[in-house]
């Protein structure tokens, strides 16, 4: 009786979703015809009544639109279930994190699964989004997805996040899923022209606007304006009493009123210091599924209002309450318990018979190490908060053993709970791993927003500097940094000019030579050839008078100059536009010349990281002398 009871509720929800969607359907094409209408009377006044067909024409193209994005996205979210929703918002699987902090996600997901009676669905972290916020999609319990925000995460205590995922539950209790999914797929199809048209207005990676894309995005954006507003409307239609049923839900779930409550009360002050936005743009779209609407007026919102909601919960109204991040250490157990690795079996066997042999005890410290440092990597690229990514490549930019920079950098990481833990596992890279971590960390970031990228430059500046002085080595990174920020936007629309087509190094117009030789004795004074000062000072000479003789210079006798900032940044910009087949022929020589005037023709970790920064600043890939001393050990 009770399966009965729920199947003709389901329907009965349905059925009034549906004819809310006709009614905002029917007044979305009469409002967009008179806009038409009035539009044509405007620009040919002179007309006679309306051409044939007109009003038949608009209509059929609007609904033709909107049916025809429902469809579409209907039929996706029906492949792809509550993991397609998870995916589009950004949100990434978690299985069997070390992050202590997922770990405790998923073992709440655990308990509230035993608690509400219900199977544990796939659970996703959204690792950009720094409001407190939580979601779970799909169509049946098969396809299911729960996603917490990684604000979530850092800024709720366990008792407080048991509180939140017990609400999603109870979604799930109440067979609230497939209403929503439905909703999602209707209000694509009502806002499909309106996104078309911000989506031409947007700015690209660097925040610029093309004019006239611009233009008619602003046209199309106004013509499916109310569009927007009928999905709005649609989710706002939906009952709101849903809410107030999963509260009650999680209340009875965690046998406890204070978490949910605590919970409703942080985002109510984040909403009060504008701190509780979601940052993807998509977000408006799902605001049905969400926890709480981010933002929005009353009238429009999807949810009740944050006192209300707490008045029930609680019996009182209690006030909003700041949510900072997590400053205590999280411990908790793993979901699962890994097979035991074979480095560890051979580690064990081997530990009796290195007790007396200096070469096992060797290999065994040696064996040692290489795990640490597998552990270290694995843990630095499961990483992927902002805040996260933007300590390891500060880490990885850091001069060991300089007090300033680390001050600075534990500064930066305040209220991080495993900050400490990116700087070790940083410190337990071999030298030839640190350059390739920076890379892998630039590239993932410099495909995130302009804000992200440019708060990562400032950031790196502002660490360089913190000791008063910045060296040679401390400006190669940071210009390395700053150029591969804007990666992103050069595989776009790169157009700078190149100069020295089809020449050879030796055939470089003086100007060019005057950039190469410029930036050349800049390197000449990173790269140490030689533990002794007077030796390194000696090799540097002899390294760039190498160099500039490649140029077809030979007048290099004496020491070479010392270039100041601004005429670095003049040399780096005119090599940067040496021609793509000269540019590697540079490289290649400033290797060479560096294997010749090396001890026994090794290069030491710092010259061949200085010089494969500065294959990343020129554009350049790594000659095969260079790359082999990276290869993986």
């Amino acid at each position: 009786m009770q399966f009965r009871q729920h199947q003709l509720r389901a329907h009965a929800r349905t059925l009034r979703l549906l004819l809310w969607f006709g009614f905002l359907l029917a007044g979305l094409t009469l409002a967009i015809n008179v806009l038409v209408a009035l539009a044509y009377k405007l620009l040919m006044p002179l007309s006679q009544g309306f051409p044939a067909l007109f009003f038949e024409t608009n209509s059929g193209l609007i609904v033709l639109f909107v049916l025809g994005g429902c469809l579409v996205e209907t039929q996706r979210l029906r492949d792809g279930g509550g993991a397609r929703v998870a995916h589009w918002l950004g949100g990434r699987e978690v299985s069997a994190p070390d992050d202590a902090l997922e770990r405790r996600l998923l073992n709440v997901v655990d308990e509230m699964a035993i608690a509400s009676g219900q199977p544990i669905p796939r659970v996703f972290v959204l690792p950009r989004e720094d409001a407190i916020n939580a979601f779970v999609a799909g169509w049946s319990h098969g396809d299911m997805a729960l996603s917490v925000t990684r604000g979530a995460l850092e800024r709720l205590t366990r008792a407080e996040l048991q509180g939140l995922v017990a609400h999603e539950f109870g979604h799930i209790k109440e067979d609230d899923l497939p209403l929503s999914m439905r909703v999602l797929a209707l209000v694509w199809g009502l806002s499909l022209i309106h996104g078309y048209g911000q989506s031409l207005m947007a700015a690209n990676d660097e925040g610029h606007v093309n004019p006239l894309a611009w233009l008619v995005g602003l046209v199309v954006s106004a013509a499916g304006w109310m569009g927007w507003m009928a999905g709005r409307m649609l989710q706002a239609a939906v009952s709101r009493e849903r809410e107030f049923l999963a509260d009650a839900s999680a209340v009875q779930f965690t046998r406890s009123k204070d978490g949910l409550s605590q919970v409703l009360r942080k985002v109510w002050h984040d909403q009060q210091v504008l701190a509780g936005r979601m940052r993807h743009p998509a977000a408006g779209m799902v605001a049905s599924l969400l926890l709480h609407q981010p933002g929005g007026s009353q009238c429009m919102s999807t949810h009740p209002r944050l006192s209300e909601r707490i008045r029930r919960i609680c019996g009182a109204l209690q006030p909003p309450l700041p949510a900072p991040l997590l400053r205590m250490d999280v411990v908790e157990p793993r979901r699962r318990t890994p097979p035991q690795s074979e480095a560890a079996v051979f580690a064990a066997n081997a530990t009796s018979a290195a007790s007396s042999d200096p070469i096992a005890q060797a290999m065994q410290a040696r064996q040692t190490q290489l795990s640490d440092e597998r552990d270290a990597l694995g843990r630095l690229q499961r990483l992927s908060g902002p805040t996260e990514l933007r300590l390891s490549v500060l880490a990885l930019m850091m001069n060991n053993g300089n007090e300033r920079e680390a001050k600075l950098w534990r500064r930066a990481a305040e209220g991080i709970h495993h900050a400490e833990q990116i700087l070790s596992d940083v410190a337990k890279l071999s030298p030839n791993r640190r350059v390739i971590e920076f890379e892998r960390l630039t590239q993932q970031i410099a495909a995130g927003s302009i804000e992200e990228r440019r708060a990562l430059v400032e950031a790196g500046r502002d660490l360089l500097r913190s000791d008063g002085r910045v060296s040679p080595r401390d400006r190669l990174w940071w210009l390395t940094l700053r150029h591969r920020m804007g990666v992103a936007l050069q595989k776009q629309n790169y157009m700078r000019p190149m100069t020295g087509q089809g020449k050879e190094l030796q055939q470089l117009e003086p100007d060019e030579r005057a950039h190469v030789a410029t930036l050349s004795a800049y390197l000449a004074r990173i790269v140490p050839m030689d533990e002794s000062e007077a030796g390194a000072t000696t090799a540097a000479q002899a390294w760039f008078s190498g160099v500039m003789r490649r140029c077809g210079h030979w007048d290099t006798a004496g020491a070479p100059p010392s270039p100041d900032a601004d005429a670095l940044m003049h040399a780096l910009a005119g090599v940067q536009e040496l021609s793509w087949m000269l540019r590697p022929v540079l490289l290649k020589a400033w290797v060479e010349e560096a294997v010749n005037h090396s001890r026994q023709g090794l290069l030491s970790n710092d010259t061949a990281d200085a010089l494969r920064l500065a294959a990343s600043l020129i554009d350049s890939p790594l000659p095969p002398m260079l790359a082999s001393h990276y290869a993986t050990r």
